[in-house]
């Protein structure tokens, strides 16, 4: 009788007891946070990838890449980057100096000419690092009144000419402000280092030795596998948002590529055959200010610990692009999305998080 009732019993048992959650895979990761974030900011579409140690192990496209058309966001669905083309200008002036045709500690002075004497302090890794002090005309109402002219109809030399002109906001390396005429002084030096079109140099420098495929342009631009528009809230509504991006711009911003396309960066950081040690070091260094703070700016990336001590180096562009990677893990999240000021910045931090505590991938 015994022998009858423990079988019973034990069936009892097992059944009432509530089995254990199966351990979350990244792609559940991944689908949780994204539905959260598409949900709240009301992003259309959204394609994500993660690398670690040189391998893509997750890329998947979420929503609508065109919700005029029906057509589903892929990994391999094209969005413009806008801010995170900066990293890019990064690894191109690494490169260059590497190969010797760069020095980044030079003055700004040996290429371009009439640089007055309180600017001749200024040197590239001050552009790339934005402590270089200059006024920037993209963010000064001062340039426009001054010169009764608009940017798209000044020339690229009167707008650098009105920035050197300007009283330095601080000395050269005391301070740090983001500014895009920065990085257009930046481009134009680097073309003449390059002797060639500074869209020509990325892709001789950057995209061909990584087989990678990016296309700079804004709205006005045909690009295979983007969509003419991102999208913006306006009210309760959501309508097209017109991206200009210039051919002068293209240092600060106007890349348009796909997760697919950026994992592939990533995934060759993992070895030292793209950038070596001693090259990823000096891009993803923090310049120290004259009152002893951390720039927590590299050479074109965004570099600085989280409050989980982690070092995180990346960009965010127009609200709507992520890229993030802990080097010390080896760990990329690539988040892009069609929203234009989405603002779900925290959404890549929130995956890797997730990740981590999940234990799938190494923690160092």
């Amino acid at each position: 009788m015994i022998l009858r009732i423990i079988p019973f019993v034990l069936i009892l048992i097992a059944v009432a007891t509530p089995t254990a959650a199966s351990p979350a895979s990244i792609e559940d990761i991944v689908d949780d946070v994204v539905a959260q974030h598409m949900t709240e900011k009301r992003i259309p579409g959204m394609s994500v990838a993660i690398v670690h140690e040189g391998r893509l192990i997750f890329s998947k496209g979420y929503g609508k890449a065109s919700i005029e058309f029906n057509v589903p966001a892929t990994a391999g669905t094209v969005y413009p980057i806008s801010s995170v083309s900066k990293i890019f200008a990064g690894l191109l002036a690494i490169r260059l100096a590497t190969a010797g045709y760069l020095d980044l500690d030079e003055s700004i002075s040996k290429f371009v000419s009439n640089v007055p004497a309180d600017k001749r302090s200024i040197t590239v890794r001050h552009l790339l690092q934005h402590t270089h002090g200059l006024e920037d005309f993209y963010r000064s109402d001062a340039y426009e009144i001054e010169t009764g002219k608009s940017m798209k109809e000044s020339t690229l030399e009167e707008l650098i000419a009105w920035s050197l002109d300007q009283p330095l906001q601080h000395t050269p390396g005391a301070g740090w402000a983001y500014s895009l005429s920065g990085y257009i002084l930046l481009a134009r030096i680097i073309e003449g280092v390059g002797e060639m079109s500074y869209t020509r140099l990325v892709q001789q420098y950057v995209f061909e030795p990584l087989d990678m495929i990016g296309t700079f342009g804004g709205s006005d631009a045909v690009i295979t596998g983007r969509n003419p528009v991102l999208y913006e809230l306006v009210g309760d509504g959501i309508v097209g948002h017109v991206t200009d991006f210039p051919p002068r711009v293209y240092a600060a911003g106007g890349l348009n590529m796909s997760v697919l396309e950026m994992a592939k960066l990533f995934v060759a950081l993992a070895g030292e055959g793209f950038v070596d040690n001693e090259a990823k070091k000096e891009l993803w260094n923090n310049p120290v200010l004259k009152n002893g703070d951390s720039a927590n700016y590299g050479l074109g990336w965004f570099s600085y610990e989280t409050s989980k001590k982690r070092w995180v180096v990346g960009h965010e562009g127009g609200g709507a692009s992520w890229v993030i990677y802990y080097p010390d893990s080896d760990l990329a999240v690539i988040a892009l999305s069609n929203m234009s000021g989405a603002r779900a910045d925290v959404l890549p931090y929130e995956i890797a998080r997730k990740v981590f505590a999940a234990d799938l991938v190494r923690v160092d």
